[in-house]
């Protein structure tokens, strides 16, 4: 008689379903993946994390800060301090905008955001491929039935869908509705750069000012690009165009939280009626200070050169990669759309690279065993036939540490054609013995 509750019964029977699909690895919290070979997976896109002398100057504000614990309740209760209110406004400083919301994480950000913002009677035009915490937004929002998505950094299928919208949905024409436009300015499963300004310059030119607003996720190119690495809507001149910007702080940051830049009104409101803020308890004052330190971190000239360094080892690895695995088919390991992956990021390198294969679970296990904290990106996490490997260079990474990744990915591939070569020939005798069978 089985130990298990129904419950967990059931739970077991839906993990033997995602486990068993093809190319799948298992995403259980207690997993534990070393990165003793070099870090080329994690989202310390700077490499602040590894460097030993920032650690000891954080450590030094600590030790100064009269208050470091204790989140006391949420931001609507007793949770919000001056501390709470003078890192909003150091951000609306950095940042030089009319309001910034602290937020736990970007996906609570997101979630906040499209779930509680767009009212009844709006519309919601999002990228196919924007990140699971918008979707999930979405999902609770009161435009839920009425969110639809145009086809990846498509511009045409954005101009067309906007003008489908603006017919089917008078009243934002005659401004009685909000169409929200929603992207990321850099997709974290491609590394792909978004069309920004051909995207704005759209909504400029079709929708009435008052009946738009453009929602820009800054996830993953705060900290490397603009001015002291404040995002690619500054890299281009762009912020001023654009309505609600998300800058999550888990990548180059290298910290946990988020801030929403927006109006104050929309601040007001959110901070009323967004039960995922209202009921989520404060951040505690250590965070506050790390945020901030992490923040000032990434706008320094050693952040600068660090920068340029995930600029150079980007290129080094993408050239390298492509000339090592010139003899294999691209369709057992290749840079996923690496001829168009950069086409709209004006010069701008992406330090992100889809390694495509249909067998992710087992070149994770190839490079789990040899020291790196891999992890194959199967289907749910991106669509199907998309299955990858996300390889992330970093401002710490050298050329040897690439070097040798590149070698190991090349000795994986090579062990692949040769299983391929072998299950062809198989099949061949076993088709030649079925027709020996017919005579």
């Amino acid at each position: 008689m089985s130990s298990y509750s129904t419950l967990e019964t059931s739970m077991l029977a839906s993990l033997a379903t995602r486990h068993g699909r093809a190319g799948a690895s298992k995403l259980d919290a207690d997993i534990l993946y070393s990165d003793y070979a070099g870090d080329f997976f994690s989202n310390d896109y700077l490499s602040i994390g590894k460097l030993p002398h920032i650690r000891r100057q954080f450590l030094d504000i600590l030790s100064q800060n009269p208050l470091l614990f204790g989140s006391t309740g949420s931001r609507a209760i007793t949770g919000t301090t001056s501390d709470h209110i003078g890192l909003e406004q150091y951000f609306m400083k950095q940042l030089q905008v009319d309001k910034a919301m602290v937020f736990n994480s970007g996906y609570l950000c997101n979630l906040s955001f499209l779930g509680y913002a767009p009212r009844v009677g709006d519309v919601v035009l999002y990228d196919e491929l924007v990140h699971a915490s918008i979707h999930d937004g979405l999902r609770i929002s009161r435009a839920k039935d009425h969110t639809i998505p145009f086809a990846h950094n498509s511009v045409a299928d954005f101009e067309s869908k906007l003008k489908r919208i603006l017919k089917d949905y008078p009243a934002i024409p005659d401004g009685l509705s909000t169409l929200f436009i929603v992207i990321e300015s850099v997709y974290s499963m491609g590394g792909d750069f978004a069309p920004m300004e051909e995207i704005i310059a759209l909504v400029e030119k079709y929708v009435p000012s008052k009946s738009a607003h453009i929602v820009v996720d800054e996830a993953h190119s705060l900290g490397l690009y603009g001015p002291s690495g404040k995002g690619l809507l500054r890299e281009w001149g762009l912020e001023d165009r654009v309505h609600s910007v998300i800058f999550t702080f888990t990548k180059s940051v290298n910290f946990v939280g988020a801030v929403l830049t927006t109006s104050p009104v929309i601040y007001q409101y959110l901070s009323n009626y967004a039960r995922s803020w209202i009921y989520t308890g404060s951040l505690p004052h250590v965070d506050l200070a790390a945020i901030k330190f992490c923040f000032d971190v990434i706008q320094t000239p050693e952040a600068d050169q660090l920068r340029k360094n995930v600029t150079t080892m980007s290129l080094f690895f993408l050239n390298h990669f492509l000339e090592s695995t010139s003899d294999i088919p691209k369709s057992i390991i290749s840079i996923w759309h690496h001829e168009t992956k950069h086409s709209n990021g004006r010069g701008l390198v992406s330090p992100i690279f889809p390694i495509h294969t249909p067998h992710p679970a087992s070149l994770q296990e190839h490079l789990n065993r040899l020291g790196y904290a891999a992890k194959g990106m199967p289907y749910p996490i991106v669509p199907k036939g998309t299955e990858r490997l996300r390889v992330v260079v970093h401002g710490g990474n050298t050329e040897d540490e690439i070097r040798l990744l590149v070698k190991r990915l090349r000795a994986w591939a090579l062990r692949q054609v040769a299983l391929t070569a072998v299950a062809s020939s198989s099949s061949a005798v076993v088709e030649g013995t079925a027709s020996l069978h017919k005579l």
